[in-house]
């Protein structure tokens, strides 16, 4: 090996130990799924969670809970209801909401909150806006809908009349 090759191979391992470092020190972006298969090491520790605000923000005086959905599970958010203001669209069957950055200490059980999995926030940041979802029936569903109807209906009056 020579000498330039041995020291671009010391600077790519450093590189790796500085991103996983930088990773651990600043914290990386956690999954529904890594928090709940990950709770008893991640109990008490900060993270960073994505994901869709859906349902309702239900307000309880100061402070305020979100559902956080990131496609695989929605986990509540428990945070300053000031921090909730900015968010303008909640998931749902007409709505995407608002894609949210949440920073806070989650708790696999928090005794606060008779046992739940949750985060409690210290910052909640929009990082997408949600718009209204316009929902049409394909053509080929459509049609297989009017015909499974007809056939529902010819079916009842030849088993009506054999009665």
């Amino acid at each position: 090996m020579t000498k330039k090759s041995m020291i671009a191979v010391s600077a790519g391992c450093w590189l790796a130990a500085l991103s996983v470092w930088t990773t651990a020190v600043f914290g990386a972006v956690y999954s529904s799924k890594a928090l709940i298969d990950n709770a008893k090491v991640l109990d008490g520790k900060k993270v960073t969670y994505r994901g869709e605000a859906v349902t309702a923000i239900m307000k309880r005086g100061e402070y305020a809970w979100i559902n956080v959905n990131d496609g695989d599970n929605a986990i509540g958010v428990w945070c300053k209801g000031y921090m909730l203001l900015p968010v303008q669209h909640l998931g749902g069957y007409k709505f995407r909401g608002d894609m949210l950055e949440v920073d806070g200490v989650f708790s696999r059980a928090c005794p606060e909150h008779g046992g739940e999995l949750d985060i409690h926030a210290n910052k909640v940041k929009i990082i997408g806006m949600g718009f209204a979802v316009n929902e049409r029936a394909s053509p080929p569903k459509l049609a297989l809908t009017v015909l499974l109807l007809l056939a529902t209906i010819a079916a009842t009056v030849i088993f009506r009349k054999r009665i």
